[in-house]
């Protein structure tokens, strides 16, 4: 077993998705299969058990995952290649989840160095697999994947990865992919209360009370706001999934009964935005 550690306490938050879907998999009905992460798990040195009391981030890390995974392989439907960036990739493996679903899809898994190092040594690669190590903020990377791949849809993922980021900080991320690409990004955002009890009650949270420094920045009440970012109209906001909306009778009773209040209701959703759709 290897033991790991990480930088930031954000990047120590993929174990949270990768054990919570490990955990999944056990499952008779799986909401999602992902028969690849319980052997990652094996390899690591770290106490997963803590996360095993957690209830609502047990089933909001399987919805959001399904739901990326669901929008992907939609996306690749009557396309000759498309190509896949996972942003802030973690130790994902989507790409081994989707390459038989997804067989004109190429994969990218961006993240960190130290993340990028230890992905490479402990998940399995799909065929069509590479990684890209630096920061989702830089630029250089965008500029070599348009380059390589001009003519391509790019679907854009970013999986439990916004809130950790200014809003400044997202909004030139939008603002360079709009430069650069044609296609979606999807990606999970809380709203702005849920933001700040989160960054406020840190230590009260079923799993990211366990990490150090996971502190939550940027969160946004209207998705629309985003596409408003861009006054060269190259963003479109094109839907939304409300995570307590799905699957009810997997979440605990608290959180249905949640839903009856909107704020709450909506702490946490998907949304998924075009790229330069109209050209």
């Amino acid at each position: 077993m290897e033991k790991i550690s990480f930088k930031d306490g954000v990047s120590e938050t993929l174990l949270i998705n990768l054990y919570i879907r490990s955990l999944e998999n056990k499952l008779p009905k799986p909401l999602l299969k992902d028969e690849f992460s319980g052997a990652v798990v094996d390899k690591i040195d770290y106490d997963f058990s803590k996360f095993d009391s957690s209830d609502m981030s047990r089933i909001g890390v399987i919805i959001r995952a399904k739901y990326f995974d669901d929008e992907i392989i939609e996306f690749a439907k009557n396309k000759e290649r498309i190509v896949v960036v996972q942003v802030g990739a973690g130790f994902d493996t989507r790409p081994l989840r989707l390459e038989h679903a997804c067989p004109n899809a190429v994969f990218y898994d961006l993240d960190l160095p130290d993340v990028i190092k230890f992905r490479d040594e402990l998940v399995p690669k799909a065929k069509q697999n590479f990684s890209l190590a630096c920061s989702m903020l830089e630029t250089a990377w965008m500029d070599e994947l348009v380059g390589k791949y001009p003519q391509t849809p790019f679907i854009f993922v970013l999986e439990g990865v916004s809130m950790y980021f200014e809003e400044s900080e997202m909004k030139g991320f939008f603002l360079n992919l709009a430069k650069r690409f044609k296609g979606e990004v999807a990606l999970d955002l809380l709203n702005i209360w849920c933001c700040k009890m989160m960054a406020k009650n840190h230590t009260k949270h079923d799993t990211l009370k366990y990490i150090k420094d996971a502190k939550t920045k940027f969160g946004i009440d209207d998705p629309r706001d985003i596409e408003r970012w861009d006054d060269e109209g190259r963003i479109k906001y094109l839907k939304t999934g409300i995570m307590m909306d799905m699957y009810l009778n997997r979440w605990p009773f608290k959180a249905r009964l949640m839903r009856f209040i909107p704020i709450l209701k909506r702490s946490c959703t998907m949304s998924v935005y075009g790229l330069n759709l109209a050209q």
